[in-house]
């Protein structure tokens, strides 16, 4: 392939575009020194449900307009179906093993690693990046290299999965473009976008909702693609784009049920591992080329250190994929993993090799595909054992890649915990060999799904029947543990969610988020003396963010003093977030400084202009407003609070006892009616009987204690 002519952009004198001409200009040696560098990643972004790779349900202007100006990999893979490792992958040029980041949780990037940030931060660039996840929080290590990081993403609600604490890429835009849009327009910036659109829950805003109400997922896309254009819009008014490297890719695909999984990070077919990659040159240079060759996340940062001119660390996994007399990859074997299946499920993990023909995926069923004339790998060559399947399998055999735990794995870690009286002895079968195939156990998904959804519609009763029967069969299935333990917290079982998240300890131990979740539940069960012995715990395996969990510890003790100052420090670090504002209220409730409480609200709703509701804000508000004398304002509070979280059993409880307070009988027994209806359940019968009892109504008590009977397992 023969580069395009060089197309460069006027007046532009800080542009260097160095070209070896021999006949004809040699694109091996292009290299665009301090030129801006933009990265675009949207999170579980099949590369087939792009037009740029031949899909026609969706539209995605945006991005077809950037594919015309960029050079496109055709077969561009990541190294691991989990946003975590993936981006750390790409930032990293490392592959998962070497980089030891394995899973969403238990991981942390090693602060001595070399960052694409931190590479070019040493060479004189402004860095700033803007993400849409709470799963890239800086705190995983992400962050480093990063002058401007914006991941302050809240946890709307207690128990919230991992997963789904986001927000809209459409705001993340606003961020990384304010941040751009400072920068002086000599100095070389490197600029990070991450989108989460369209991870699941797919639910995309409006027009696209309605335009792909039968697709949600590729609505999502369209969203995502919204954004994007949005980006390179601006960066075209403020003439950046011209003089810019675009690097636009996803960190994964999504299941979509092709082989029986929906979403991602349990199995290694192409669905999952094929991605987007599309590389914009400045002045459109190579514009309109596509290379077949396989191409992979951990290439992005050679490639971009090639095209600025500087020289590649001899480290990296990845290789320059726009440099070089050969065409990219040529010959390569492209790895891949997961452990997805061993720490989550219990199950084999399981690994890949990929060439310019075949994928060979290690498993305890080992499988190969062709799928150069299989895409959608349904005809499994293993059985004949043809020359790629024993050099592929040979090869992985070779490899070394050890198995990092999550969790406290590093002796020092260990230690400390120790000395905090807390160690769970690792799980006999952490490292077990002869686990089941994935492939056979896919199944198993579905009665986890059928929970999830009784979860959600308040049947918790079910819900646990089914999740006791899940963890009976599947001991080391450390999403249904902890499914089980938010169905228990939910439906107002405690004690017993804390057993359960114990088991998931005992698979994870050390494990920073199991941890600190043991501490919130230890302090739910009226034990803060445990509930501080495991956030210490927690703080020694590495959690960030801690000031919070040991505020509300100090607060449960009655040591207003010691938990004003834990609340003022989590609003020092998290300065960005509302929840420590609201923690801070109630610390000033319970001190009786009622005036204090409310401004700690108000400077909460300055943050939360254009954001989400948070769970308890207006609740505490009620509160404070309540003990205030304001009554209407008070119920104004707790409607509101209802109206956005309806499962908050405080908010209705609190609301009856203002109706009773203020004489409402008629209003009380209603709204304890329409509490019980709208979030049925254990949970809601049991808040309906205390608030009740509070009031002296013993008959109407014993009612609803007795039907909270019948609710339970």
């Amino acid at each position: 392939m023969r580069a395009r002519g060089g197309v460069l952009a006027r007046g532009l004198p800080r542009l260097a575009l160095v070209l070896a001409c021999s006949g004809g200009c040699a694109k091996s040696r292009a290299v665009f020194p301090r030129a801006p560098v933009i990265l675009v990643s949207v999170d579980t972004l099949r590369a087939d449900h792009l037009p740029a790779y031949g899909y026609r349900e969706v539209e995605t202007p945006g991005l077809s307009a950037l594919q015309k100006d960029s050079v496109v990999f055709d077969n561009a893979l990541s190294p691991v179906p989990l946003t975590l490792p993936a981006h750390a992958s790409l930032f990293t040029g490392l592959l998962p093993y070497q980089h030891g980041v394995r899973d969403n949780i238990g991981y942390r990037l090693s602060p001595k690693t070399t960052t694409l940030a931190s590479f070019l931060r040493q060479r004189g660039y402004s860095t700033g990046g803007a993400v849409s996840a709470f799963v890239l929080d800086h705190a995983t290590g992400v962050a480093e290299g990063f002058d401007h990081y914006r991941d302050d993403i809240e946890m709307r609600a207690s128990g919230e999965a991992l997963g789904q604490v986001q927000r809209s890429g459409a705001v993340t835009e606003e961020l990384l473009e304010k941040w751009i849009g400072e920068r002086a327009p000599e100095t070389p910036f490197f600029a990070f976008l991450h989108l989460y659109e369209p991870h699941s829950p797919y639910d995309p805003p409006e027009p696209f909702k309605s335009r792909y109400a039968a697709r949600p997922y590729d609505g999502e896309i369209a969203a995502a693609d919204a954004v994007v254009a949005r980006l390179l819009g601006f960066l075209k008014t403020r003439r950046i784009y011209d003089r810019a490297i675009v690097v636009f890719l996803s960190d994964h695909g999504e299941g979509l049920g092709d082989h029986g999984e929906d979403e991602h990070g349990i199995l290694l077919y192409r669905e999952e591992l094929r991605v987007p990659l599309f590389v914009k040159l400045p002045g459109n240079a190579r514009a309109g080329e596509r290379i077949a060759s396989p191409a992979g996340l951990v290439d992005v940062f050679p490639t971009v250190a090639a095209l600025l001119g500087e020289k590649v660390p001899l480290a990296l996994a990845g290789e320059p994929l726009l440099a070089g007399g050969a065409a990219p990859g040529a010959g390569r074997r492209l790895y891949a993993e997961t452990l997805y299946p061993r720490l989550h499920f219990g199950w084999s993990d399981l690994a890949s090799l990929t060439d310019s023909t075949y994928q060979y995926i290690e498993a305890p069923r080992p499988e190969l595909y062709d799928w150069t004339k299989d895409p959608a790998e349904k005809n499994d060559l293993s059985a004949g054992l043809p020359p790629a399947f024993r050099t592929m399998r040979a090869q992985l055999l070779a490899t070394e890649r050890p198995l990092q735990p999550p969790g406290a794995a590093d002796a020092e870690t260990i230690k400390k915990l120790a000395s905090l009286g807390y160690i769970a002895s690792r799980s006999p079968d952490a490292a077990a060999k002869d686990l089941p195939d994935p492939k056979d156990r896919i199944r198993t998904l579905g009665l986890f799904r059928e929970a999830a959804h009784l979860a959600a519609d308040h049947r918790e009763k079910e819900a646990v029947a089914l999740l006791r029967k899940l963890t009976a069969e599947n001991p080391r299935m450390l999403e249904a543990w902890e499914l089980l333990t938010r169905v228990l917290r939910q439906s107002g079982r405690p004690r017993e969610a804390l057993e359960a998240l114990g088991h998931a300890d005992r698979l994870q131990p050390g494990t920073p988020q199991i941890l600190a979740g043991m501490s919130d539940l230890s302090l739910e069960c009226g034990d803060p003396a445990k509930a501080r012995s495991l956030a210490e715990a927690a703080k020694a395996a590495g959690a960030t963010d801690v000031a919070p969990l040991f505020a509300k510890i100090d607060l449960a003790a009655g040591d207003l003093a010691r938990a004003r100052q834990e609340a003022l420090e989590a609003i020092a670090q998290r300065s960005r977030d509302r929840g420590p504002l609201v923690l801070l209220a109630e610390i000033e409730v319970a001190a009786r400084n009622l005036e204090a409480a409310l401004a700690a609200l108000q400077r909460a709703d300055a943050l939360g202009e254009g954001r989400p509701p948070l769970m308890d804000l207006e609740s505490t508000r009620g509160d404070v407003l309540s003990r205030m004398g304001e009554e209407k304002a008070a119920e104004k509070a707790f409607a509101a609070e209802i109206a956005s979280f309806p499962g908050n059993l405080d908010a209705w409880s609190r609301l009856a006892l203002l109706y009773a307070a203020t004489g409402r009988d008629g209003e009380f027994r209603s709204l304890l009616t329409r509490m019980t209806a709208q979030v049925p359940g254990r949970g809601s019968l049991e808040t309906a009987a205390r608030v009740c009892e509070i009031v002296g109504d013993k008959r109407a008590a014993r009612a609803f204690r007795d039907r909270a009977g019948r609710n339970a397992p």
